[in-house]
């Protein structure tokens, strides 16, 4: 019997809502020649082995060439549970479906078709970064989605280079890649998948399927065994630094010299200093800025203050021009009055 087209390589422990969505994920795929190797690395066999017995992929347990198998590792990391899942199947083409991401359902389909039509070892689809965060009723919802690096023109060296630009769940490649470039680094607990990326385009196309047809997903909030080892910051740092610098080793004593590294250096650490030397001028600006600011709102106090005190003399100008004026009234009504009855008093003719 014919091994299946692809082996789905699905790396977990001890994860069991994660696993269980992966499988009914895998089963709602349109391409269907493949075979599930859960890889248990060093979780709970039994309960595992049970999850996929409830699965909606529990059929391919059966029969003499089954298609859906469990198999159970010490617990060393993620690149030794591939490459316990690579030695446990046989296939044309290679994914690794983490437990907690997801496949579009047209992934398989779309992806081993862009491998088949060209010569390529490797191709990636657009993936969806999926932030998820669990519920009071202990669901998981996803609360923000966007396309990992996207604007991205493709996943080539010169991209890679700088930091991982896809993630294994968009990959699908062929196994005789692995002839090429050997398997796995074991001594990576983390950032492996770049270090394998790095490998895999240095001698092929990194054939791009600019679809998004795969979902990372990120749990920020998440902490155990649900968490993501993206939050491994530190760790990542260290192990990012390490294979860069086993690069360059590699090819000091292969004949390589060192002038062109330490002239790099030389640019980067040129272009720290302008940084520094920028953020340094942005700080000061905002000093200034800040000092203008509360200057400004000293002076517009005491214009507040003039202005309320000029009110305030206005309002007392107005109400003693105001009495003044109502007395001016008074006296002139008077004089009226007094002058009428003077001339009332004087007889008619006294005076000539």
């Amino acid at each position: 019997m014919p091994s299946p087209t692809v082996a789905v390589l699905v790396r977990t422990k001890d994860r069991p809502r994660f696993l269980r969505r992966a499988l009914a994920n895998i089963a709602e795929q349109t391409f269907t020649d493949y075979t599930v190797c859960v890889i248990n690395d060093g979780g709970d066999e039994s309960a595992t082995r049970a999850i996929l017995q409830a699965s909606p992929l529990a059929h391919l347990l059966e029969g003499d060439a089954p298609r859906l198998m469990l198999i159970t590792t010490s617990g060393g990391n993620m690149e030794a549970a591939s490459n316990a899942g690579l030695a446990a199947t046989d296939s044309k083409f290679v994914a690794i479906h983490d437990d907690d991401d997801l496949w579009a359902p047209e992934f398989l389909e779309r992806t081993v078709g862009a491998l088949r039509a060209s010569e390529a070892l490797i191709c990636s689809t657009r993936v969806v970064e999926r932030y998820e965060r669990e519920t009071p009723e202990g669901e998981f919802e996803v609360y923000e989605e966007r396309i990992f690096h996207d604007g991205l023109p493709g996943f080539g060296l010169q991209f890679l280079y700088r930091t991982n630009r896809t993630v294994p769940i968009g990959i699908l490649y062929r196994r005789r890649l692995h002839e090429l470039v050997g398997f796995y680094d074991e001594s990576l607990p983390v950032v492996g998948d770049w270090e394998f990326n790095l490998r895999a385009a240095a001698v092929t196309e990194v054939l791009l399927v600019d679809e998004p047809l795969a979902y990372w997903s990120l749990r920020p909030e998440a902490d155990g065994a649900e968490a993501n080892s993206v939050q491994r910051q530190a760790e990542h740092a260290r192990f990012d630094a390490s294979v860069r610098a086993r690069a360059i080793r590699d090819d000091l004593q292969s004949g390589g010299r060192p002038g062109p590294y330490l002239y790099q250096a030389h640019l980067m650490a040129d272009l720290e200093r302008r940084v520094i030397d920028g953020h340094d001028l942005t700080r000061e600006s905002l000093d200034l800025l800040r000092s203008l600011g509360e200057q400004l709102e000293r002076i517009e106090a005491r214009q507040a203050a003039m202005d309320a005190r000029q009110r305030e003399l206005e309002a007392r100008f107005a109400a003693d021009r105001s009495r003044g004026c109502g007395a001016l009234r008074t006296l002139s009504s008077a004089a009226r009055s007094l002058a009428r009855r003077m001339r009332s008093a004087t007889p008619h003719g006294e005076g000539r």
